[in-house]
């Protein structure tokens, strides 16, 4: 062997240890950073199918996606004889990163569920979980359009998040581009808006690199390191850009409770007839249809000092305006509905507890921890149980 081909062999050797070392070292450290999902040509985004890792950056959750690309246990396409099938509709509420399977509210509905003969009437229950990190309701109309009816459920359960779903379907006010938009025509057609396929994260996403980047990652921390090192870049990059005005495009907090401004009430809109089209789709089908809307953080904050400091700050007369809308968007329209915001609220505060915010993060931010959806399941299961 010539010098030059002992130089190239003991230097490709050298940078192998290397990499073995800082893999081995950043597992001793249990530094992961997990990438879930992928491009869908349909959603923008999904779920990836098999993919699994530990989530640490609010909470702690052991997550798993399944083969079909969920994050749940693995289910039949075919609905076992006696079976009644839920499928829950939502975004990372329900997907749940935070916390493991057996945590979340959708897991424990099952078994809260269980205890209303009026529903289930002797069959056995199923639930389903369709939930994806930071999909809208439009994301959420298309995940029912494409992927649900495949499972032929009995009741489909929308868990609905007015914390960023109303913003999440207007293209002005979304933080996250490569997603397609709604619109609607004079006969309440939809008009999809896809220009995300042209977009700079899908095409990388979507492109061969991109995939064979994605599979590496699923086994090696160094891949996921630079990927977080780039997607932090990216924010701060975009953070720093001043593509819209602040005059134009207010404070989410202000509008989401008071949307005076003319930028929410079309974001409004488009979400009423989002809802009202998911409603009358599931009713063609002669199934079930629940909207239930969850809490936002400051909605539920046990401390009361710190809720009018909220308010105050905010310029907001009512913290529960969202479930007052979406109340009369369901008394319009037929649309059975489970509010959870003013009870959680109040058990809160009786009992002192925060149900969103974790150790590692900041309790009364955030998503449900283990208590939080330990209620809502609780509640959610009372109030489907009161419509049978």
């Amino acid at each position: 062997m010539s010098k030059l081909k002992k130089k190239i062999f003991f230097s490709f050797f050298f940078i192998i240890l290397i990499i073995l070392f800082l893999e081995v070292l950043l597992r001793v450290f249990r530094i992961e950073y997990p990438i879930f999902q992928t491009y869908d040509p349909i959603r923008g985004f999904s779920l990836l199918p098999n993919s699994s890792g530990i989530w640490r950056r609010e909470g702690e959750g052991i997550v798993k996606i399944n083969s079909y690309g969920l994050r749940d246990i693995e289910h039949k396409i075919s609905k076992s004889k006696n079976t009644l099938r839920i499928a829950i509709l939502g975004d990372s509420f329900a997907e749940a990163r935070s916390i493991n399977i057996e945590d979340t509210f959708w897991y424990k509905l099952k078994k809260n569920l269980e205890k209303c003969n009026n529903f289930h009437k002797g069959n056995k229950i199923e639930i389903i979980n369709f939930g994806v990190s930071e999909y809208g309701t439009t994301q959420q109309y298309l995940t029912l359009k494409n992927n649900v009816w495949e499972y032929n459920p009995d009741l489909v359960l929308l868990a609905f998040y007015s914390g960023n779903d109303i913003s999440d379907n207007l293209k002005t006010l979304s933080t996250k581009k490569y997603r397609p938009y709604f619109s609607f025509d004079e006969n309440n057609s939809i008009i999809v808006d896809k220009s995300y396929l042209n977009s700079k994260p899908y095409k990388i996403l979507s492109s061969i690199p991109g995939q064979i980047f994605i599979r590496i990652s699923q086994y090696s921390r160094i891949s996921q390191l630079f990927r977080e090192a780039y997607v932090q870049m990216y924010f701060k990059r975009k953070r720093e850009e001043k593509t819209v005005s602040a005059k134009n495009i207010p404070k989410i907090n202000n509008n989401l409770y008071n949307p005076a401004n003319s930028i929410w009430n079309e974001a409004w809109i488009i979400t009423e007839k989002i809802i009202k089209k998911m409603n009358n789709d599931v009713a063609k089908k002669n199934k079930n249809f629940i909207l239930v809307s969850l809490s936002n953080p400051e909605q539920v904050n046990p401390t009361q000092e710190e809720v009018k400091k909220f308010k105050k700050r905010n310029n907001i007369n009512n913290l529960f305006y969202p479930e007052y809308r979406l109340k009369q968007l369901s008394k319009n329209n037929s649309i059975m509905y489970i509010p959870l915001a003013k009870k959680m609220s109040e058990i809160a505060t009786n009992k002192n507890i925060f149900f969103h915010g974790f150790k590692n993060s900041k309790f009364g931010t955030g998503h449900w921890n283990e208590s939080g959806h330990n209620q809502a399941s609780k509640l959610i299961s009372e109030g489907i149980c009161s419509y049978y």
